[in-house]
């Protein structure tokens, strides 16, 4: 890759959305669940101390309410919409890696198991990670 650019990604939902803020060299810089009333203010918060210059928005549930909602506050960001196809069943996978289970839970396939909490903070990074390889 070229030169460095920080996006925010989106995995959004009708009430929270998966968030993340990732640089195309260092990778995830913030991920989080957040409340989809409160993506205004995270984008906000994350403007300040990052130099974003794109938003990139799943396009599954809500899309194009939070899509509106972002063109109406962010007139100055580029919204790229990105396909969420499957983006799910692996974001599954890549919590389990960040969070590797413990004791007789390691037994249970990887298809068997859940999360105990949200994960669509892990969505947002996979929507981020195939937008920079599709840029390539």
């Amino acid at each position: 890759m070229t030169s460095d650019e920080i996006i925010i990604a989106i995995d959004p939902g009708v009430k929270k959305c998966g968030y993340a803020v990732v640089d195309s060299n260092l990778g995830v810089l913030q991920r989080e669940v957040t409340v989809t009333e409160k993506i205004i203010e995270s984008i906000k918060e994350s403007s300040r101390v990052y130099k974003v210059e794109k938003i990139i928005l799943g396009n599954g549930t809500s899309y194009k309410k939070v899509e509106e909602k972002l063109k109406t506050h962010f007139p100055q960001l580029k919204i790229i919409p990105i396909d969420e196809d499957f983006s799910t069943l692996e974001a599954r996978k890549k919590y389990f890696e960040a969070h590797p289970p413990r004791g007789i839970f390691k037994l249970i396939p990887l298809s068997l198991r859940v999360p105990p909490c949200h994960y669509d903070d892990f969505v947002a990074v996979l929507l981020a990670e195939k937008y920079f390889k599709n840029r390539r």
